[in-house]
């Protein structure tokens, strides 16, 4: 089956994978949005998951045939069966998404609730993320059983995509290890790194749909010069051709500009904060753990509850007019310095509600982490002479540059309020002195 995407053109699906985007799980994506409230600001962005998963799918298949073009000793059924466990983990990273935006996690219920076969951490009290329902639907669903029939002949198991997804999968490094090389951790990094292929694709793919060109990038060239670094004990590591690496300080730089300009944008922040704001008022709205049931939890089931919380939730009122609160102040990049907290404290004392917005940006979520399977190199090859290895973190300046997190805070109140709150904003800019310490 060919598929037609506005960013990749054709792809290929093979029947095994068209069995997987024809499952219910799969199919589900179909009706959340990827990038949330940002459609009511770009008006373009109303694709959703189930594409860009798509999208991932195929561009993980075009990493692995660039990291591995001269692994002569990848050969046969062994390159078959990797490719394609990779390209399936790209195609399931986010069947356990929550609608919306990640502000519905919220509702999720604890890991142990979940109980996740084979995961390290299974009985945990901590509240799930997406990853942990992906983990279950994979592991403990009838998805497993879709993956079961359409893969197993293969000698691929749901337990082998899910450890390319998640390191506390246990006991699966032995389908990753040929020619005595331990092909886990490279497989990981495509799937998830400071360079993997979910994050090339929703830069293209969100940057087209909302109309702005932050997000653009040459990632042909970026994949084709991918390669892999081996260390003494056989383990392989993700690396990137020097050739590449200015290319590769663009797409990071094309990922933080999409924060600042797109996922950051004040009107959608605000909305997600809305929508938190109505989870907390409407108690027993609660995520399922078991996965049938989890399959009507998408973006219309979350407006349906709006709809049903209207009439006593002016958060909900105001989501589902798209209207945002109104952005009175701010501090954080650009030199802007309101003081939120003396503006906040005064509408603490004069009973107004607001909404107070924190957003936290950085080049790269990666630097500073020190586990080896994150570890990424840079193939310097010189004139003369054999290639060496390098740090990613060591062969780029750009770590160095935008070290410190990008901070934006704002403060947000209803429409009927703005014209006294501007007065206080304006107080508090003129008359330091007004200050009020808030901790």
């Amino acid at each position: 089956m060919d598929i037609r995407d506005p960013i990749h053109g054709n792809i290929q699906v093979n029947d095994g994978e068209r069995a997987v985007i024809e499952s219910p799980y799969f199919r589900r994506l179909q009706r959340i949005k990827q990038l949330g409230f940002a459609y009511l600001v770009f008006p373009g962005a109303v694709h959703t998951r189930f594409l860009h998963s798509i999208g991932v799918m195929h561009l993980a298949g075009c990493a692995f045939d660039a990291v591995f073009k001269d692994a002569t000793w990848l050969a046969g059924e062994d390159r078959g069966r990797l490719r394609q466990i990779l390209r399936l983990a790209a195609l399931c990273h986010d069947t356990g998404h929550a609608p919306l935006s990640h502000t519905s996690e919220a509702l999720f219920p604890s890991i142990a609730a979940l109980q996740i076969p084979h995961m390290r951490g299974a009985d945990s009290p901590k509240q799930a993320r997406h990853e942990h329902y992906t983990f279950k639907l994979l592991m403990d669903s009838s998805l497993t059983t879709v993956i079961e029939r359409a893969f197993g002949p293969m000698g691929i198991s749901p337990h082998h995509i899910a450890a390319l997804l998640y390191g506390g999968i246990t006991d699966a490094d032995d389908a990753f290890i040929v020619s005595n090389r331990n092909l886990r951790g490279v497989l990981s990094s495509i799937c998830s790194s400071e360079v993997d292929v979910d994050r090339m694709d929703y830069l293209l793919r969100d940057s087209y749909f909302s109309g702005v060109s932050y997000g653009k990038f040459d990632h042909d060239w970026l994949i084709g010069k991918l390669t892999y670094y081996e260390t003494d004990e056989g383990a392989l590591h993700l690396a990137i051709e020097d050739r590449a690496l200015y290319t590769f300080d663009d797409f990071l730089l094309s990922r933080y500009h999409m924060f600042l300009m797109v996922y950051f944008h004040n009107k959608v922040e605000c909305l997600d904060q809305m929508l938190k704001r109505f989870y907390e008022e409407t108690p027993g709205f609660t995520v399922p753990a078991e996965p049938e049931a989890f399959l009507s939890f998408d973006d219309p089931a979350v407006f349906r509850a709006l709809e049903r919380g209207a009439k006593a939730s002016r958060w909900a009122r105001g989501i589902l007019s798209g209207t945002p609160l109104s952005c009175v102040a701010e501090r954080g990049w650009h030199g802007r310095t309101d003081d939120l907290n003396a503006l906040e404290s005064r509408l603490d004392d004069a009973g107004l509600d607001y909404v107070h917005v924190t957003s936290k940006g950085a080049v790269s979520k990666y630097r500073g982490r020190t586990e080896d399977e994150c570890q990424i190199y840079v193939r310097i090859q010189p004139r003369l002479g054999a290639p060496r290895y390098q740090p990613l973190g060591e062969a780029t300046k750009l770590f160095n540059r935008y070290a410190d997190t990008t901070f934006m805070e704002r403060t947000y109140v209803y429409a009927e309020d703005v014209a006294v709150v501007a007065g206080w904003v304006a107080d508090l800019r003129d008359n330091p002195q007004l200050t009020l310490t808030v901790g």
